[in-house]
């Protein structure tokens, strides 16, 4: 497998990555059995870049993804987004704590190697968001 710095973060993330969306819908793959099978055999074969998002089948991809690396987390390179554009009546700093956290409870791990906004709003600064 090809590998690339990402950025200068110092992860090497290979070039192929996996995508879970999927993982936790009822109608693609419900199973977290099934869900379990992909990651390990991606990991086995060197693909260690897997992305999610709490949106993903109302967080049940986290989910999958977070029993799927019991044992095998330092194997991967864990990329995960949150909503921005939903704030809820929240400040974007409360909603991004709170997002966060949910996700690492989720993912079932106490760090995320790469944390996204999935949908940004023109209407909140840059600012806002990384205070």
């Amino acid at each position: 497998m090809e590998y690339r710095k990402l950025g200068n973060s110092g992860l090497n993330v290979s070039v192929i990555g996996l995508g879970t969306n999927n993982f936790g819908n009822p109608n693609r793959i419900p199973d977290p059995a099934q869900s379990a099978r992909v990651v390990h055999k991606c990991l086995d074969v060197g693909i260690n870049f897997i992305d999610t998002a709490a949106s993903y089948s109302k967080g049940e991809s986290e989910v999958h993804i977070g029993q799927a690396l019991k044992g095998r987390r330092g194997d991967a390179i864990v990329a995960t987004k949150y909503n921005l554009a939903k704030l809820e009546g929240q400040s974007p700093r409360d909603r991004v704590i709170q997002e966060v956290e949910k996700s690492l409870r989720n993912l079932q791990t106490d760090y995320i190697d790469l944390y996204q906004i999935h949908f940004p709003s023109a209407e909140i600064s840059q600012e806002e968001v990384l205070e």
